[in-house]
């Protein structure tokens, strides 16, 4: 699911992403983001596995950091969003988010969505058995851009 440039990925809260108390684990956070960008990838027609293999290019992270700003709670419906705010020849910084509509009615790109937690993400283009940055092949750079 996209909205102009924001990608939205729906996620569940399962108890398995929950402390004792019910509520999302820090670290879970990141692995949501981490999902995002996946589909997101994926949404793109490309499979990270086949272009490890093909193209010999992993995306690996470099840089992240969270915000915590409200709780996610077990059994929540969550949005995660991943919109790429900078785009390098060899990386891509995300910002993305974790979302909750106030109203279990409202749509995720509205305005009454709450914000959970909010990231920056930094990943980078590597050559998959070197692992030293790797510039972004002119058909992925060309589809990425496309999209922003």
């Amino acid at each position: 699911m996209s909205t102009q440039n924001t990608f939205l990925l729906p996620i569940r809260v399962y108890y398995e992403d929950t402390d004792a108390g019910g509520v999302v684990y820090h670290s879970n956070y990141i692995k949501f983001f981490e999902r995002a960008r996946t589909e997101w990838l994926r949404q793109l027609g490309y499979e990270l596995d086949e272009l490890a293999q093909e193209e010999q290019l992993l995306f690996v992270v470099r840089a992240v950091s969270c915000e915590y700003l409200r709780p996610a709670l077990f059994n929540d419906e969550l949005f995660v969003s991943a919109e790429i705010i900078e785009l390098g020849k060899t990386s891509i910084q995300f910002e993305q988010k974790v979302m909750r509509a106030a109203k279990e009615t409202d749509p995720p790109n509205s305005d009454s969505c709450v914000i959970l937690a909010t990231g920056l993400v930094t990943v980078v283009s590597v050559d998959a058995s070197k692992f030293r940055p790797k510039r972004l092949p002119t058909n992925i750079l060309e589809t990425i851009q496309s999209v922003i």
